[in-house]
């Protein structure tokens, strides 16, 4: 018997649905009410109206309970984010203690198979999720002098991820409050946005994508996740005091990813938060949601060099 799907339902006033019916001609010809005329007295078109009416039922269900873990998560957000502005003033204060380890920024896009090629093999090879680190320059035996350093090669870029990331991004935190912001810093260019917020305040994933390294291995980054999102396209998300992705992982924009902490350099519980197409780093607000988070404040402070910055 072929399937025909009749988007109908046998209650009044219920969503459509589908429901195994009958053969295709009777799809084109046949409306839902001729069909419960036709074979309502039939035993499988009565269990296959069943099936229906109770694939309903838990779609209903879990729509209900994702509506309302979606108002939750937002009710407690919105509680936070009003502790964090009335703390304003302290957390403008926490950010980066230092400038981050661009080089290990770098090696770890390249071995994904991302950004430019390196010009030469990193001096500090950065460690792997697994503890490994890249290749050290290697003697020939009787000489006294290192050999070049070998590039480790590129890994290649694997199947279904996209040419071009085509969907919106999100904040990283639901809740917090901009302490740096993206460029120019104590004369250098701060590559990332710093949201600072209590300890363990959860970090999500910006957009699908995947965990292309989590670890602490990155010098001044402390605990560090970063993601693939596209072809070119990374996000960073550095200092955190717990990961709760690995290497490999897939993730899902919206997936909780790290908990916010103050591991590296860092002078209190925030997130250094980086875009970055190939090598180049982006202003995160350029493609973030405007108006979420207000822009940091230079008066409070936040902006002013730490003594092992300066």
């Amino acid at each position: 018997m072929s399937v025909l799907r009749c988007f109908c339902s046998a209650e009044k006033g219920r969503p459509r649905l589908p429901v195994r019916v009958g053969t295709a001609i009777l799809l084109l010809l046949t409306s839902c009410s001729t069909l419960d005329d036709k074979f309502g007295d039939q035993d499988w078109y009565k269990k296959t109206r069943d099936v229906s009416s109770k694939s309903y039922d838990v779609a209903s269900e879990e729509a209900v309970k994702i509506s309302a873990a979606a108002s939750d998560r937002a009710a407690k957000a919105a509680t936070r984010m009003k502790e964090y502005l009335a703390e304003k003033d302290l957390l403008q204060t926490f950010h980066d203690a230092s400038d981050h380890g661009e080089n290990a920024v770098l090696d770890v896009l390249h071995r994904a198979g991302m950004g430019k090629s390196p010009g030469a093999a990193p001096t500090a090879p950065v460690a792997s999720a697994k503890g490994t680190t890249g290749p050290a320059a290697s003697t020939t035996p009787g000489s006294s002098a290192a050999s070049p350093a070998t590039k480790a090669p590129e890994a290649p870029v694997p199947q279904g991820i996209p040419e071009q990331y085509s969907g919106a991004y999100r904040w990283p935190l639901d809740a917090g409050i901009v302490s740096s912001e993206f460029g120019s810093r104590w004369g250098q260019v701060h590559k990332g946005i710093d949201i600072a917020a209590h300890t363990g305040e959860p970090v999500y994933a910006v957009a699908d994508g995947e965990v292309i390294y989590a670890s602490d291995g990155m010098r001044g980054y402390g605990n560090v996740v970063v993601l693939r999102h596209d072809r070119q396209m990374s996000t960073l998300y550095a200092h955190n005091s717990a990961l709760k992705v690995k290497q490999g992982d897939k993730v899902k924009q919206g997936d909780l990813i790290s908990l916010l902490g103050s591991t590296g350099h860092s002078t209190g519980p925030h997130v250094h938060f980086e875009i970055r197409e190939g090598d180049k780093a982006v202003d995160p607000r350029s493609l973030l949601p405007k108006g979420k988070f207000a822009l940091a404040s230079s008066a409070s402070g936040a902006h002013t060099a730490p003594a092992s910055a300066k």
